[in-house]
């Protein structure tokens, strides 16, 4: 029987999977030791950056999700993976790999041409290019998996086949034949049936389950689709064994294309040169090459790039959280907000903590404000901690990261959220938005909220404009030192929430630089896979002046040297990125555009002959 505690990967085209495929993958797991990995593929085009990949990547997470709720039927625990890629079978074969895969289904259609592309490529460089089982699934026509015919031949992938018609038939009560096709002499099927009953009795558990029938024929073709005509499952094993070059040798084409079962073709991992009936070779992940900086980037903001509308079914996200066995805290750091945190707070409240229970709790983090708005957090029922007042033995410091560095303390959700309390159109999705992907997808640890920024000049409201300590600070100072981190929208947004896990791990700058602190630190300990970044379509609140502007860049700088000179990296002529993620939006599509950016340090003008000459004369 195949091992249950398989990792069995789903790869999707034309956004679907046969349900036959999720039941026979279904049936080589256990409930608690194995998993199936859905996964979808966004191709983009080798002139286009994968930056382009985020709008489609977002429809194919809907249509995967809806998809995984289907697979629930068959009770196994499905996980939903959404990738981008210049290939389609290259990230089949990387994503394996990352999600430790040990068996990959492949559906097929039973057409076979060695010019006909199979997930951009062919079966065969699949197979010679991943160290995983493989199975090659032609769905039938709905029968049902009652009768199972394993066609052996004896090759390197007799018993990856029999394995999987041991567990199909442990699923669903099915019986199992084994046909051997023999040469046409009068010992050869006597023979032939003994040695595989042997074999049976030494390599697996199916001696007393199986019914052995070994026939001779000239004509294997018609032999086979004549037994086989009555059989709901046939599995072969694939041919690429001895000299052949393919996986599908002529007859085993002819007999899946022509038969109405479900043809399952078997390929081992274990190299053609190992021994016909030795164990199985263990799985062998290969590190995966460095990648260019900007592919990275444009991969990791084309996968975790999300919108808020995605987890808009809020009573799904509370499932989510209950079956996870998680809590939610949201902190609100404040320092006299009396003008908006009132609306925020009722808001909240009642849409994600009465009505739905997606909040276990909310709290003021208050810097001892004098406007009242602790009052109006008291009146609604909504504990107020003063910054100073927690952990008193560490002292007293001022700004928001002190705020939120004592939040960790007087929370206790293992998720916390924060927002900023100058919201001036504040909805749920501000915090639902930033939930969700930490809810529904176990990989995102920390996650970043962006939006639109109107800035108010006088009594216009103009549409853009706002973020500009980020566009003019923090984001030349990103892709200078930190370009893993190019790819966010909003690197200083005061809307993020993260794990528990990580957040008390890392360290809080105390001012402004707490958001841009975060990031590195996480970025350092984490690495990029962890972020994830969600639109939360637009933000108004108050902006702030210049001079209050001036002094957030000053401190952001301030960090970012700080932690630069901590890690050593002081050499920074030599070190220093010189391309830049630039953020485009049109109509219908945002993405990242890079751009080389360098400039050439003259030599001071003193120092030109020709200019030193000439002031001279005129001296």
């Amino acid at each position: 029987m195949y091992r249950k505690e398989n990792r069995i990967l789903l790869p999707m085209t034309k956004k679907t999977i046969n349900k036959d495929l999720i039941r026979i993958a279904s049936s080589l797991i256990s409930k608690k030791q194995g998993k199936l990995i859905a996964l979808g593929v966004v191709e983009v085009p080798e002139d286009l950056s994968l930056s382009y990949g985020a709008i489609p990547a977002r429809r194919f997470r809907k249509i995967i999700s809806d998809f995984a709720e289907t697979g629930q039927s068959e009770r196994v625990e499905m996980k939903t993976l959404v990738g981008v890629s210049r290939q389609v079978w290259q990230e089949v074969i990387d994503s394996a790999q990352r999600e430790r895969c040990n068996l990959i289904f492949l559906e097929w259609d039973g057409k076979v041409d060695r010019k006909r592309h199979f997930y951009g490529t062919t079966m065969d460089e699949i197979a010679q290019k991943t160290p995983n089982d493989i199975a090659i699934i032609k769905p039938g026509k709905g029968r049902e998996f009652k009768k199972i015919l394993v066609l052996l031949r004896g090759g390197a992938h007799a018993k990856l086949g029999l394995g999987l018609a041991a567990s199909i038939a442990d699923k669903f009560n099915s019986s199992i034949t084994a046909l051997h096709i023999s040469t046409p002499t009068p010992e050869q099927p006597q023979k032939d049936k003994k040695d595989l009953r042997v074999y049976l009795e030494k390599h697996t558990d199916l001696a007393d389950k199986i019914n052995i029938v070994s026939m001779p024929s000239l004509d294997v073709e018609e032999t086979v689709l004549n037994f086989a005509k009555d059989y709901d499952v046939v599995i072969m094993g694939a041919s690429a064994t001895g000299d052949e070059k393919t996986l599908l040798g002529p007859i085993p084409q002819k007999i899946a294309k022509k038969l109405d079962a479900t043809v399952i073709i078997a390929v081992t991992a274990i190299p053609s040169q190992v021994p016909i009936f030795e164990s199985e070779k263990k799985t062998i992940v290969a590190r995966p090459a460095k990648k260019d900086i900007s592919e990275i980037v444009d991969r990791w903001f084309a996968e975790n790039t999300f919108h808020a509308d995605e987890f808009s079914d809020i009573a799904k996200l509370v499932e989510f959280k209950k079956k996870r066995g998680l809590t939610v805290s949201l902190g609100l750091p404040t320092l006299n907000e009396g003008e908006t945190v009132g609306k925020i707070l009722s808001t909240i409240k009642s849409e994600l903590y009465d009505k739905y229970p997606l909040l276990d709790e909310i709290a003021l983090i208050d810097s001892n404000s004098t406007d009242g708005t602790q009052e109006i957090a008291r009146d609604l029922e909504i504990p107020v901690y003063i910054d100073n007042e927690i952990l008193p033995s560490q002292g007293t410091k001022k700004g928001k990261g002190e705020a939120l560095w004592k939040s960790l303390y007087v929370l206790n959700g293992d998720i916390i959220v924060w927002i900023d309390t100058d919201i001036k159109n504040i909805t749920p999705n501000f915090v639902y938005g930033l939930v969700g992907p930490l809810l529904k997808y176990p990989r995102i640890k920390y996650v970043k909220g962006f939006y639109r920024r109107p800035l108010k000049v006088g009594d216009t409201l103009r549409g853009t404009g706002g973020g500009r300590v980020t566009e003019l600070t923090a984001r030349p100072l990103i892709n200078l030192f930190f370009p893993e981190l190019s790819g966010l929208v909003q690197p200083l947004s005061g809307e993020y929430a993260g794990r528990r896990e990580v957040l008390e791990q890392v360290g809080f700058y105390t001012g402004y630089g707490v958001e841009i602190g975060l990031l590195i630190n996480i970025l350092e300990k984490f690495g990029l896979s962890v972020f994830g970044q969600v639109d939360l379509v637009e933000r108004i609140h108050r902006n702030q002046s210049l001079s209050a502007l001036s002094k957030m860049s000053f401190a952001i700088i301030q960090v970012v040297i700080e932690w630069l000179e901590k890690k050593n990296k002081v050499y920074l002529l030599q070190e220093m990125n010189k391309s830049m993620k630039l953020i485009h939006h049109d109509p219908n599509n945002f993405y990242l555009d890079v751009k080389e950016i360098e400039d050439t340090m003259r030599p001071p003008m003193i120092e030109i002959s020709e200019y030193v000459e000439k002031f001279k004369k005129l001296s």
